[in-house]
C-alpha cells in the first residue's frame, strides 16, 4: 500500500475521542452502554501500512478486542 487509503475499524468496548489523534486522526464513535456491550467504530484516513499498524497495535495495546478493518472504495474510483 503505497497511497493513503480509508480504513473503516470496529472494537469492542467504549474509547473516548480524545485518542484520535493518537490514533493517525481517525474518527471515533462509541455506541451501546446502559448495560449493552459497547462498540467503537473508526474511520478515517491512513498514509500507509505501517500507520495502520501503528493503529491496530494501539487498539489492542488498550485491550480493545477487534472485531473488523475494512478498507473501503475511493471516493473518486469510478467507472465511467
Amino acid at each position: 500500500m503505497a497511497l493513503p487509503a480509508t480504513y473503516r475499524i470496529e472494537v469492542l468496548g467504549s474509547l473516548d475521542s480524545s485518542w484520535s489523534e493518537r490514533l493517525a486522526g481517525m474518527e471515533i464513535t462509541t455506541t451501546g452502554g446502559s448495560g449493552i456491550v459497547s462498540r467503537t467504530i473508526l474511520q478515517g484516513q491512513v498514509i500507509d501500512q505501517s500507520a495502520l499498524a501503528g493503529v491496530l497495535n494501539t487498539l489492542c495495546d488498550l485491550g480493545l478486542p477487534l472485531i473488523s478493518a475494512v478498507c473501503l472504495p475511493c471516493d473518486n474510483d469510478t467507472n465511467d
